[in-house]
């Protein structure tokens, strides 16, 4: 089927970046656009009209745990003060070693099902799915891929250690690499299986679940797979301060400096936040020129601002890594998996921490979450409205009081926009929202099995957090109860 979206303020792409073609018209038959441009006199088996609409491509996530973030809802503004700012090692770390952590009492089904549901929601058509649910069984991911209608990266991760905390609450790894090992090669099997499933929009990757948890020789082998298989190799990579200053006690090097030295480097690896480098302020080292290494070998940094914002830290200054060749893409992260919101905070961010109005642009923001993501994953053919792309298509409303008078439409995205105004959401040439509705979901009963999955952890807490104590008392609301 062919269909024409015409009349509204399009952001195409031409000689090698976005432009504002406006009005504009963009045509897509089955999964594929086969016209962009002012004018289309062909035929079209549908015609959407789109004057007073804001018609770009569906944001690409390169980072995301895609759940409902029950633990994530309960330490905003709280939380430990020994675990270097970090949000996730309130609620992830398991309760003794052979315990699990309070969030497995969350139904994944439902998790899972509400972390996709808002990826549409908010104009995320393609995402790389960093987890959720159990490790020993990605069936369940891999099933609700499929249902969602999203292009999907994930992979079943894999660890060298778990952190766990003892009876008096202190922060422990427990190492097992050999197991680690056996993840690695399960995650070969699995890319091999489902590589290109459901119409391509499933693909896999090595995903090693955080560089302070990994081995060097698993990560070496981590690194060989991804390469052999041509996928991407992805993990979660100083995020938290200790673990910068552990590798140099350790290594005598900074974590960036490992890496390189290790041949770990490279245009198909994707580092989830690569916060806390040499040059940042809370590292104190200005020994090495880790920038430098991470643009020369044309590595990529999944930047997700609003989770490191709430814990009060930042990546400082994403200008300074494009500057470095640094290939940034964006990732939502955590809650609520909104692509608008974290351009937004991004922005504002790189622009306080610079001191410097003219950085942290909006439209390198927008280049992040859309061009920057089609690199990371190796493609052409999303994060773009050009010929022969994919026809995945956000239209966005743009005539209304939230909005107002537009000048510049992708600054009045990036600082105006908010996720209510995204009416369509096309994915492979699929509709996935329609006039704001979601078209392959109940969305009341995705949010019900959000909350009942929210109510086992609440219910659960006193039985799994290491302490025993309510979650009242570990975790106090803002105000007290009625």
């Amino acid at each position: 089927m062919r269909t024409k979206i015409s009349g509204g303020t399009v952001i195409a792409h031409k000689d090698g970046g976005h432009r504002v073609l406006d009005p504009g018209v963009v045509v897509f038959d089955d999964d594929r656009i086969v016209s962009v441009g002012p004018s289309y006199d062909g035929p079209a088996d549908k015609t959407v009209n789109a004057a007073g609409k804001l018609v770009i491509p569906g944001f690409v996530s390169t980072h995301a745990h895609v759940n409902a973030h029950e633990g994530s809802r309960l330490i905003t503004d709280l939380g430990r003060r020994d675990v270097m700012r970090s949000g996730f090692l309130n609620y992830t770390p398991n309760g003794g070693p052979e315990g699990r952590p309070i969030v497995a009492a969350a139904s994944p089904e439902h998790s899972i099902r509400f972390g996709f549901a808002q990826m549409i929601r908010n104009g995320v058509t393609t995402v790389l799915s960093f987890g959720a649910g159990s490790r020993d069984d990605p069936k369940l991911m891999t099933d609700l891929a499929e249902e969602s209608g999203l292009r999907v990266y994930y992979a079943p991760q894999c660890t060298a250690a778990e952190n766990f905390f003892d009876a008096d609450g202190r922060l422990r790894p427990s190492w097992d690499e050999a197991t680690g090992f056996a993840q690695l090669e399960r995650a070969a099997r699995y890319v091999q299986d489902h590589h290109g499933k459901f119409d391509d929009r499933l693909r896999g990757l090595i995903n090693v679940r955080n560089y302070v948890l990994a081995t060097v020789p698993l990560m070496r082998r981590a690194k060989q797979l991804a390469d052999d298989l041509g996928v991407q190799f992805t993990t979660h990579f100083c995020e938290q301060l200790f673990e910068f200053h552990e590798t140099v006690r350790n290594y005598g090097i900074t974590p960036v400096d490992l890496m390189d030295a290790e041949g770990l480097l490279g245009p198909n690896v994707i580092l989830a936040h690569c916060v806390y480098i040499a040059g940042h302020s809370s590292t104190t080292w200005e020994y090495s020129s880790d920038l430098e290494k991470l643009g020369r070998s044309k590595s990529v940094v999944s930047h997700a601002p609003v989770a490191y914002l709430r814990r009060g830290y930042n990546l400082e200054g994403f200008e300074r890594y494009l500057a470095h060749g640094v290939t940034m893409s964006m990732g939502t992260d955590v809650m609520p998996h909104d692509m608008l919101g974290e351009m937004r905070a991004g922005a504002l961010a790189a622009k306080w921490f610079g001191k410097n109005h003219e950085v942290g642009t909006a439209a390198s923001f927008f280049d992040a979450a859309t061009l920057g993501g089609a690199t990371a994953f190796g493609r052409d053919d999303i994060g773009r409205l050009a010929v022969g792309a994919k026809a995945d298509i956000v239209v966005l409303d743009f005539d209304n009081m939230q909005i107002g008078p537009v000048y510049d439409p992708i600054r009045s995205l990036v600082h105006l926009a908010s996720p209510d105004l995204i009416e369509t959401v096309i994915c492979n040439g699929r509709t996935l929202m329609q006039e704001g509705v979601l078209t392959n979901y109940d969305e009341r009963a995705v949010v019900a099995g959000g909350k009942r999955s929210f109510a086992q952890v609440v219910d659960q807490f006193p039985q799994r957090h290491w302490s025993g104590q309510s979650i009242d008392e570990v975790f106090p609301t803002s105000y007290p109860r009625w």
